[in-house]
């Protein structure tokens, strides 16, 4: 059976509603309820608190709904890549005090963004982004949490420069969250020409997805099925599911298929059809 996760960006639009927002003690019931997703990936911007009784709220809320909690995503951490000193500390700070939250709810990882916006291309530095995941690994390693890296902007537009990073430290704890979407191509034209000097000769907006993925496949602690739009058959209409998901087939990846839709149309029709499609192309 394909193993299937709901990315809690997929809902963002009733986390953050002012009238009646979705909480995230609520989550894990409503990924089961509404869609039938028994595992969720969280967000660390929709938590309430990183207190210890909120946390045990929050596993006993997910356990209660018979939802394991596979992943987290961590946003607002500075910037790692930062050519000033102090800066690049002050993020890696940021990051640390998600550890001990993700021990505490048994998450085997969590993602961190690289930074590096702007800079995309600058040696310098892709080099302080590679000295604070060194950093960040120790502490991964002492908590038994896992690092990954998305392609998430900044350094990270260019999967070359992930691979990078994860080599260069050679760590079982650090590895990739790739994303269907989070790629340079025709609809961020301009990250495009940022990162393309980095690039092998002949990558195109249209073909750097397939390229990427196939770059960051084999380091892959889960994956992020990014959705928008779907014809009337019920296939996205910006990506080549099938071919994604043999690409990381093929990579041996078997952990989780995260739905992370964004498209414009309402989220739950959204997330249906995209869990309808995983559903179908991975059999």
């Amino acid at each position: 059976m394909a193993k299937i996760s709901l990315a809690g960006w997929s809902l963002h639009r009733r986390f953050l509603s002012k009238e009646t927002p979705l909480r995230l003690l609520d989550f894990p019931r409503v990924a089961k309820e509404e869609f039938g997703i028994d595992a969720v990936e969280l967000n660390n911007v929709f938590f309430e608190s990183t207190d210890e009784p909120y946390l045990t709220q929050l596993k006993e809320a997910a356990e209660k709904a018979g939802v394991r909690l596979v992943g987290m995503a961590v946003d607002r951490t500075g910037d790692p890549s930062s050519l000033d000193e102090a800066v690049r500390k002050e993020s890696i700070e940021l990051v640390r005090q998600w550890f001990p939250v993700a021990k505490s709810l048994g998450l085997p990882f969590f993602r961190v963004n690289t930074g590096g916006h702007g800079r995309e291309s600058d040696l310098a530095s892709l080099k302080q982004c590679i000295a604070s995941f060194k950093e960040l690994v120790k502490m991964a390693e002492e908590y038994a949490v896992k690092l990954a890296i998305e392609n998430h902007w900044g350094i990270s537009a260019n999967p070359q420069n992930i691979v990078r990073i994860i080599e260069e430290i050679g760590s079982e704890y650090l590895g990739t969250l790739p994303d269907f979407g989070n790629f340079p191509d025709e609809t961020r034209p301009q990250v495009f020409e940022a990162v393309k000097p980095g690039l092998p000769p002949g990558i195109t907006p249209t073909d750097i997805r397939y390229w990427g993925l196939e770059l960051m496949a084999p380091y892959a602690i889960g994956v992020h099925a990014k959705m928008y739009a779907f014809d009337e058959e019920g296939n996205e209409v910006r990506f080549d599911v099938p071919a994604f998901v043999d690409i990381f087939r093929r990579a041996g990846f078997d952990g989780y298929w995260g739905i992370e839709f964004e498209g414009a149309e309402d989220d739950h029709d959204g997330v249906t059809k995209s869990k309808r499609l995983l559903e179908r192309v991975l059999g």
